[in-house]
């Protein structure tokens, strides 16, 4: 059996362990998560025309969107890591009504522009990656991008406080001969911080044939805190949000 362990070089280049996610981010993914999420979108983002997805990562759910623009709809992609944006740039090239639909942006999420409103802005598996400080200037440029009655939506985060999570094993898919799984835990680094611990997992048959770990920090984000935040930049709980789902807009004008 083979084990890698992430060096500090290729969390440094690709940002947060991507750089060992990457290769098996498709495979792994919950099932559960991408269709409960999958059906947020259906009901939060159907017949949007601009959307801004933060963090595509490899477009697990930029095709949905794609599926769920309007007319002339327009989504951009702003995924900064270069591993995850190289397998979005190449799923999106397999798509057709991805050419005229999607622009890719290579920027992080505080330094991307977008020079037209949003019906939407997107962001799964994201905002435990940004400081309290970061999710502050986060919040109020991306809010105020959003046109009235546009959406900001995200999911609940787990935990909701700092708090260890025991080992547990993510059951994945199966490529040929091979199957892959997860095991993820997290341990306490501070009051407000986590350290998500993942060791992705080949197997050939019941043997046990490679598998790599490496970490990821993620601040601790409670529903709480995610509602004080963004009502402070002046958005409301949005009323079709589905359970488990943090979706906010930008009130009407009256």
């Amino acid at each position: 059996m083979t084990k890698i362990a992430a060096s500090e070089a290729d969390r440094a280049d690709q940002g947060l362990g991507y750089a060992v996610n990457g290769p098996y981010y498709d495979l792994i993914f919950p099932e559960a998560v991408r269709t409960s999420l999958t059906d947020a979108l259906r009901r939060l983002v159907s017949g949007s025309r601009t959307v801004a997805e933060i963090g595509p990562g490899t477009g697990v759910f930029t095709e949905t969107l794609l599926e769920l623009l309007g007319p002339d709809g327009e989504i951009f992609a702003i995924e900064p890591t270069r591993i995850m944006r190289a397998a979005l740039v190449t799923r999106l090239s397999r798509i057709p009504a991805a050419a005229g639909a999607v622009t890719v942006l290579p920027e992080d999420a505080l330094t991307a522009e977008v020079d037209i409103p949003l019906d939407a802005v997107v962001l799964f598996n994201m905002i435990m990656h940004f400081s309290p400080e970061q999710r502050a200037r986060l919040w109020h440029k991306w809010a105020g991008a959003i046109r009235p009655g546009g959406a900001l939506i995200m999911e609940s985060q787990h935990p909701q406080t700092a708090t260890a999570v025991p080992p547990s094993v993510i059951p994945g898919g199966t490529l040929g001969r091979y199957r892959y799984d997860t095991v993820a835990r997290a341990d306490v680094v501070d009051e407000d911080l986590i350290r998500w611990v993942m060791t992705y997992r080949t197997w050939r048959g019941d043997e046990l044939i490679r598998e790599e770990t490496t970490g990821f920090d993620c601040h601790v984000v409670s529903d709480e805190t995610l509602a004080a935040e963004l009502s402070a930049v002046g958005l409301e709980r949005h009323p079709a949000a589905p359970e488990g789902i943090q979706a906010w807009r930008r009130p009407q004008a009256v």
